[in-house]
């Protein structure tokens, strides 16, 4: 009977104690999601300050390298650079996007279709798909929404740089004082789970960085530099074909396929000379982004097949929008890290067994 009363008294601690926890959660959803989004941060930029502790200068009899602290401050003073420079031009580029989206039907009827034909369609039939009114429609009331709310979403972004910003503040403090904070939080824990969080730690921060560096700074870098093309060949809406492209190129596969049908639009009423080439140099940068930098900086660390890498963005997409599309693909590398770790067979690790 005292056994009983033991084993049921045990539960009901641990089942007040999860209580506890899920009405906590809920009431600090807003302070947990800060916590959450740091702690991204700090596992994103780890790896990146490790490189930069590690790059040490000689002169003459000496080393000189830099500390955790300072490693971060040189980071965080580029991270502002970037900002002030992506933030300056923001409230142009979001009226220019409005304005390319209203004037969407306007630019498909300028587009001279052949006479024949293409890939097995009829003149009429390719005039119907491109003049495919629920479609414009929405284009143009999309179009409108922006431009109305250019201020909107202009302070939008602005809040969430302030957010971002007070996250890299705690990421900082957390990446810092890392070893300290490891120790702390694995205390109460036995020496067997804080071995394995410890083994589980550097795949998991390159699993990150290599998502924040790989995937969304390429996407940054190849909008800016389709921006710098369409901009040089005279394209119009460059500004906002360049975050169009930038955005895009999140979605594997089917995303840059779209921003390039969008710059053909654009591209289709200035000369065709120039257009072509604007074109072509804009589809050879984002084979080289998927080409060569993707498969260098990302793929070996993710973890995700082509499958997985798509699911884990629809997944994200649909439950928290286009952050959830942004940060799911990484979750679901650390949660693929963290399903083969702990569901190898212990003789996979035998080096006799390997061989």
């Amino acid at each position: 009977m005292l056994n009983g009363k033991s084993f049921l008294s045990k539960y009901l601690k641990r089942i007040v104690i999860i209580a506890v926890a899920i009405y906590l959660a809920f009431r600090l959803r807003q302070t947990l999601q800060l916590l959450l989004t740091s702690i991204f941060l700090a596992g994103a930029i780890t790896p990146i300050v490790e490189q930069l502790t590690s790059f040490r200068i000689r002169f003459k009899s000496w080393k000189i390298g830099l500390n955790r602290v300072w490693a971060v401050v040189m980071l965080y003073l580029f991270l502002l650079i970037v900002i002030i420079l992506a933030i300056t031009p923001a409230p142009q580029i979001i009226l220019e996007l409005g304005q390319f989206f209203i004037k969407l039907p306007n630019l498909l009827e300028q587009i001279q279709l052949p006479q024949g034909g293409m890939f097995n369609f009829s003149p009429d039939q390719l005039s119907r798909i491109l003049q495919t009114q629920p479609l414009l429609d929405q284009a143009q009331n999309f179009g409108k929404d922006i431009v109305g709310q250019t201020f909107v979403f202009t302070l939008q972004i602005v809040n969430a740089i302030g957010v971002g910003i007070l996250s890299l503040l705690i990421a900082a403090y957390m990446v810092i004082h890392s070893d300290s904070l490891v120790r702390r939080c694995l205390r109460p824990f036995s020496s067997e789970i804080r071995q394995q969080v410890e083994i589980l730690i550097p795949p998991i921060t390159r699993c990150l960085g290599a998502y924040v560096v790989g995937r969304v700074g390429t996407s940054s870098l190849l909008g800016f530099c389709t921006y710098l093309t369409l901009s040089l060949f005279g394209i119009p809406y460059s500004g906002a074909l360049g975050l169009l492209v930038a955005i895009a190129n999140l979605i594997p596969y089917i995303g840059g396929l779209m921003a390039l049908v969008a710059i053909f639009i654009a591209a289709w009423g200035v000369d065709f000379n120039k257009g072509a080439i604007a074109i072509f140099i804009c589809f050879a940068l984002q084979q080289i982004e998927a080409f060569i930098l993707q498969p260098w900086l990302v793929a070996p660390y993710l973890n995700l097949d082509a499958f997985e890498l798509l699911l884990s963005i629809i997944v994200g997409a649909e439950l928290f929008g286009v952050v959830g599309a942004i940060i799911a693909p990484p979750i679901a590398g650390t949660s693929r890290i963290l399903f083969k770790h702990f569901t190898a067979s212990p003789m996979d690790d035998d080096p006799d067994h390997k061989q």
